[in-house]
């Protein structure tokens, strides 16, 4: 929509207040009686105002007391004017604009207008005696005119509070989208919660689960072997003193199996002590020797000095050998595991690399998902990564994982090391 133009728009307002040309020059009479009254009508204006604290802290300073004062003679003598056009629009304007950045409110601002006339009528009464249709006539025009005046103050405190509203909605609105954002992310945590929560009670279910097996199995393995141990005296021949060895040996293996599902239903308290990672990378490495040899995998030892962490011995094996084996597994033709050690401030950080076939970033989301497994079936229960995930942050640190499909996968875990004296 164009605007209106100022011309037009000025024609319109008068038309409005219903300002006429005889109104002008009814209000033109009153000249030379403004300009004799004009310092006691200011000086009556301004001890008015003076009793209400809202209007005389405007007052408190005499330079500019001084300036109003000079001012508002001013107006009195424009009230008399026979003209009203775009440079008396423009004039009213800026002082509604001065009164408004000065903090006048608007109910104020009004009853000046107000107070005006009152001042005013002794002097019309003065000018014009009693020529009752001269009065009237004047009355009428003085109370348009300070209408209109009124009216264009105003505007200024309209234009001001509807941009501030602008400005103000506009915040809103950012701040809205802010909010939206975080609504989002909290329903995002909150969804994540729920999954953990339902994954907890899931582990909760296995752990009982394997609490009652480990007791039904162990059971009747110390039984079988009890009788394979009686055995031993009434077996002859190297031959079948070497089945009844593999016998006692899967009996361990399987009881050995059986205690570590226990220990991972049912945690012990860590024991803390001075952990050299050095020397715990070394003696995974030879755990998994053989298995590194089936597979054909390289192992290259990138490990600085730094001391010992604050760890439990056979947790902190526990993680290496899982984040080992899982490296190794992803490389089933054969490739590179990368072992670091590095010191990044007062952490120690251990970098497990492989170059096989790495994760897509939808699979590194739920990695650490228990039960979740890249690997084929049958060669992993997707609780590996969730044991070192809660061990790492048993003992204040944090893991990472970075993976490129085909290009391999590292994790990355971060441990406080002791303070040295």
């Amino acid at each position: 929509m164009s605007p209106v133009p100022v011309a037009v728009e000025l024609k319109n307002l008068l038309g409005y207040f219903g300002i006429e040309p005889e109104d002008l020059e009814a209000l033109s009479r009153l000249h030379i009686p403004l300009e004799r009254h004009a310092d006691e009508l200011v000086e009556a204006f301004y001890q008015h105002l003076g009793r209400y604290p809202e209007t005389r802290r405007l007052l408190e300073d005499d330079a500019v007391r001084m300036r109003l004062a000079e001012s508002q003679r001013q107006y009195l003598m424009s009230l008399a004017s026979p003209v009203i056009d775009d440079d008396y629009v423009e004039q009213r304007s800026r002082i509604g604009q001065a009164h408004e950045r000065v903090g006048l409110d608007t109910r104020w601002y009004l009853g000046a207008y107000a107070l005006y006339l009152t001042l005013i009528l002794p002097v019309v009464y003065e000018a014009v005696g009693d020529d009752l249709q001269v009065l009237n006539r004047t009355v009428s025009a003085l109370q348009k005119r300070l209408l209109f005046d009124a009216e264009i103050a105003i505007r200024q405190y309209i234009e001001r509070r509807e941009s501030e509203l602008v400005e103000l909605n506009e915040k809103l609105r950012a701040e809205a989208g802010s909010l939206s954002e975080e609504v989002k992310a909290t329903y995002k945590d909150l969804r994540l919660s729920q999954a953990r929560a339902r994954q907890a009670e899931r582990l909760a279910s296995v752990a009982t689960l394997i609490s009652g097996l480990a007791h039904e199995v162990g059971t009747p393995m110390s039984v079988i072997r009890g009788h394979a141990e009686a055995l031993e005296s009434a077996v002859e021949g190297e031959r079948a003193t070497w089945r009844l060895n593999m016998i006692l040996e899967q009996i361990d293996r399987i009881t050995g199996i059986i205690q570590a599902l226990l220990n991972m239903a049912r945690p012990q308290d860590s024991m803390r002590t001075a952990v050299d990672l050095h020397h715990a990378i070394d003696t995974t490495l030879s755990f998994l020797t053989e298995k590194l040899r089936r597979r054909g995998v390289e192992v290259e030892r990138q490990l600085a000095d730094l001391p010992s962490v604050v760890a439990d011995p056979e947790k902190m094996q526990q993680v290496l050998l899982n984040l080992m084996i899982n490296g190794i597994d992803a490389m089933p033709e054969g490739g590179k595991l990368t072992v670091r050690l590095i010191k990044d401030g007062d952490e120690a950080v251990l970098r497990v690399s492989d170059t096989g076939a790495g994760m897509t970033p939808e699979q590194i989301g739920h990695i650490f998902d228990p039960f979740y497994t890249t690997k084929p079936a049958g060669r992993g229960n997707g609780l590996g990564l969730v044991v070192v995930e809660g061990i790492v942050g048993e003992h204040s640190g944090r893991i990472d994982v970075t993976s490129t499909p085909g290009k391999g996968t590292t994790f990355s875990v971060r441990l406080p090391m002791a303070v040295t004296a």
